[in-house]
């Protein structure tokens, strides 16, 4: 009889045998970036600039799952250089030896490239950054990214295979990235715990087993004294959580994945599963069964990056729903979202309609003055009840349509999201949501293929 681990062993074959790059990928990844090393290094002796390009991540490191190589390659300058001098020099440089790009800004700013090979078109990111000699003497964020490398790339020899199932694995739950947009785990993150645990089969294990405040000290120096759900500490930085963006849910999710996947090991944890586009019938459908109503907040997505809107939107959302809330609606779930160009706040209503009247609770009647400054400042007809003055009010805004419509501003937005607001919003009830959102709602009422 095949035991639980021979079956999670055969499994995990033949999704390495899926999943992993062949030959021909490699050495295609691995020619791109030879050019881009050569040509940045070429072109920077005959700017006359004093820099040295690297490649660094997973395809730096061979951690890429197949047909998804992201190719980073940092361009490494004198740390006693100026960050003016850095974003100057290092930004031309890039864009001299690409096809095109695009500027982007993280921590600091970096130029997305695009390269074209035989038909084939290549994305890369060129990132400068200053070559510090410890991480300790960062000069800006990315600076620690060589050390990364380095430290995995002496020690992770023989595991790279596990990398790629954890990696896989996380992706199929969609906790994988550490991006504001996901909260997930990142892949040198992924890298750090098969380090740590030396296989993907003893993570999981591992993982079954977590608790919040779950701690991982590779090198036993962490100096980090957070909350956060899971603490990895940095093995080049004493100070950092490598795991300070994995939000509760996603830690939540990779432990209940866990205890599932050990129970019964299947392939389907390794298969994607993507979400259908939901049709208006169908979102229509639903609603009406749950008994709810949704109304979303839509406007233009600001021309920013991901991790710089997705806080921002989570803001707004929290802020908006509070609105909601003083009002005396009643919010089931919230989300936000960014679909074609439009983002979109997302409230799921329990209550989202209330009468024209409601209570207005006076001082005590025992308290004379409060008493008498209550019944001048309103119109009777007054009541008593439990002890205390009451009357009846107007409400401003019977619904939640006509609330957001009017005090949406009121809100805190965020810097760019409140820019985007007051160039024009639009605030949309359930049979008014049309398109865009599809792939959207049917991950958010967990319909799959």
């Amino acid at each position: 009889m095949i035991t639980r681990r021979e079956e999670l062993n055969r499994i995990c074959k033949e999704v390495i045998a899926r999943i992993k790059p062949k030959e021909a990928e490699r050495r295609a990844i691995k020619s791109v970036i030879a050019y881009i090393v050569t040509n940045l290094n070429r072109k920077a002796s005959e700017m006359g600039i004093t820099a040295t390009a690297i490649p660094v991540g997973s395809t730096a490191r061979d951690t890429w799952v197949s047909g998804d190589a992201d190719i980073d390659i940092f361009i490494m300058f004198p740390a006693d250089m100026s960050e003016e001098y850095l974003k100057e020099e290092g930004l031309a440089l890039a864009k001299s030896v690409c096809d095109r790009y695009e500027e982007r800004y993280a921590s600091h700013p970096y130029i997305h490239a695009y390269f074209h090979d035989a038909g084939t078109e290549h994305e890369a990111d060129l990132v400068p950054c200053f070559s510090v000699k410890s991480a300790s003497m960062l000069k800006s964020a990315v600076d620690r990214t060589p050390f990364h490398n380095q430290y995995i790339m002496q020690r992770l020899h023989g595991l790279e295979d596990e990398v790629l199932l954890l990696k896989q694995y996380m992706k199929c739950l969609s906790i994988y990235g550490s991006e504001q947009r996901r909260k997930g785990f990142s892949g040198y993150l992924c890298e750090l715990l098969i380090l740590n645990y030396g296989s993907f089969a003893e993570l999981l294990s591992n993982a079954s087993r977590w608790r919040y405040g779950e701690r991982i000290d590779i090198e036993g120096h962490g100096k980090y004294r957070g909350a956060d759900p899971l603490i990895v500490i940095d093995p080049v930085d004493p100070n950092r959580n490598v795991a300070a963006a994995v939000s509760r849910n996603s830690f939540c999710k990779l432990i209940d994945a866990a205890r599932d996947f050990l129970a019964l090991p299947d392939q389907k944890f390794f298969m994607p599963r993507e979400a259908e586009s939901m049709t208006q019938a169908e979102f229509l459908k639903l609603v009406k069964e749950r008994g709810t109503e949704f109304v979303t907040v839509m406007f233009d997505a600001p021309d920013v990056v991901e991790d710089v809107l997705f806080p921002q939107l989570r803001k707004a959302e929290a802020s908006v729903r509070n609105l909601i809330e003083r009002n005396e609606f009643r919010v089931y779930r919230s989300d936000v979202t960014v679909e074609s160009g439009k983002a979109m706040l997302v409230f799921e209503l329990l209550v989202w309609q209330l009468p024209r009247i409601k209570k207005h609770i006076g001082p005590p009647v025992t308290s004379e003055a409060h008493s008498e400054h209550f019944k001048s400042k309103h119109s009777p007809p007054f009541f008593i009840e439990d002890g205390r003055y009451v009357v009846e009010v107007a409400r401003k805004h019977t619904d939640v349509v006509s609330l957001l419509k009017h005090e949406l501003n009121s809100c805190s937005l965020g810097k760019d999201v409140s820019k985007s607001v007051e160039n024009g919003y639009e605030v949309l009830k359930t049979e008014e949501i049309r398109g865009g959102l599809g792939y959207f709602f049917s991950a958010y009422f967990g319909v799959h293929v």
